[in-house]
């Protein structure tokens, strides 16, 4: 379940976080999530956004793990680097000790802004890595979406082209989905057609609005 809110709470926005494991679908339910009026923050985009847009996280990378995982016009090779960092453990621990600290302050800075401006009453954070970076405790609720392995080995290979022994790699360095499903205040299983999924997301969003209602209630008495 998730904890108290340690980022400033307001009784105007729930804050959201929808994770899952790589192949599970969690893009998609953050997508229908935002059609029904949630304002999302993808945590994958900022991560990439922390590398591209700070040199002393590039400076950070090649002292750790090497020049070659950077072209020669200094950005860096995503593909050649995810390689390396999920055939060894330490580059892993290497690069998600640069990266992620950064990654988790701009998330911050981001729920603060979309809190501030007043307009969506769930924001959702979409982000894979929630239980493994340890900050569960930053939302008011954890949606975990979850699939059968040979589903998210089909999507992934369609998406990004990866072998199955790089996917199932990169899964082995996750947290198991499973796991995460008992943690979650909500799970989606991800099995059948997109109709299911989207009412499924329906669903959980109808009773998250429900949930501000009462936040906004407790808040005034």
């Amino acid at each position: 379940m998730a904890k108290q809110n340690d980022v400033q709470n307001r009784p105007d926005a729930l804050i959201v976080a929808v994770t899952g494991g790589i192949g599970c679908g969690q893009s998609t339910v953050a997508k229908f999530l935002e059609k029904q009026g949630a304002k999302i923050i993808d945590a994958d985009a900022i991560g990439h956004a922390v590398v591209n847009s700070d040199e002393s996280v590039r400076r950070e990378i090649r002292r750790q793990l090497g020049n070659q995982y950077f072209f020669q016009n200094g950005r860096l090779n995503r593909r050649l680097l995810g390689q390396a960092v999920f055939e060894d453990e330490r580059k892993l621990y290497k690069l998600n000790q640069i990266v992620h600290p950064r990654m988790v302050s701009r998330i911050i800075e981001k729920i603060e802004t979309a809190k501030n401006g007043g307009r969506h009453p769930v924001i959702v954070i979409d982000a894979a890595l929630v239980y493994e970076i340890n900050i569960e405790n930053i939302f008011d609720a954890v949606i975990v979406v979850s699939s059968r392995m040979r589903e998210r080995i089909a999507r992934v290979k369609k998406r990004d082209r990866l072998t199955e022994k790089e996917i199932r790699d990169r899964i082995s360095k996750q947290i198991p989905v499973q796991e995460k499903a008992r943690w979650a205040d909500y799970v989606i299983y991800n099995n059948s057609t997109l109709e299911r999924l989207e009412e499924r997301s329906k669903q959980i969003y109808r009773e998250l609005l429900r949930k501000t209602k009462k936040m906004k209630i407790n808040a005034k008495v």
